[in-house]
């Protein structure tokens, strides 16, 4: 028995110990080192959603506009994207980009419309601002609409008005009713 005692025999009986306890940890905690999978709940109504989207219009190879997005929600059902925290940019290199931002809005893929609406900004690099509550893009005209009121200020006027429809090529804008201009605001 004395034999069986040496220190070889006990460094050897500790060691595999160790390695047993020490494989035991590892198997144990070995679904820690995988990142934890969550799924948010999407509502019944929809098929499909995601985030961080960023849709690109393009036209014979040149971008026209990209509309970027927190999250869109598309229903079958009605055939409509629902977005969230919009920004939305209309390129021109030689009048320079219009930049659209909005709180909500939808995509009408049928259409080839856009609608956005809550806290709804159109800036220009020139320093232009448009401000309103509604706003529709519709593709097949490349302007903007709205029958809600707007307000203007660029250089170091402020025009408002009941009613908008701007020339995205051209940089025309119509206002319907109720205009008001003010120098210096």
């Amino acid at each position: 028995m004395a034999s069986l005692l040496t220190t070889r025999n006990l460094l050897i009986l500790a060691l595999a110990l160790a390695v047993s306890a020490m494989s035991v940890f590892v198997l144990r905690s070995y679904h820690d080192w995988e990142p934890a999978t969550t799924f948010k709940s999407i509502p019944k109504d929809v098929d499909l959603a995601l985030e961080n989207i960023q849709y690109t219009k393009t036209h014979n190879g040149k971008t026209l506009w990209t509309l970027v997005a927190d999250s869109a929600a598309h229903s079958m059902e009605d055939s409509i994207i629902r977005i969230e925290n919009i920004r939305m940019v209309f390129f021109d290199s030689d009048m320079g980009d219009i930049v659209l931002t909005a709180d909500q809005g939808e995509i009408i893929p049928q259409n080839k419309t856009v609608k956005v609406r809550s806290n709804v900004t159109v800036a220009s690099t020139s320093g232009k601002v448009m401000q309103t509550e509604y706003l529709e893009y519709i593709e097949a005209t490349n302007s903007l609409h709205t029958d809600k009121m707007v307000r203007m200020s660029f250089d170091h006027f402020t025009v408002s008005g009941k009613g908008m429809k701007m020339d995205i090529e051209k940089r025309i804008i119509y206002l319907s009713g109720s205009v008001k201009a003010l120098l210096g605001g």
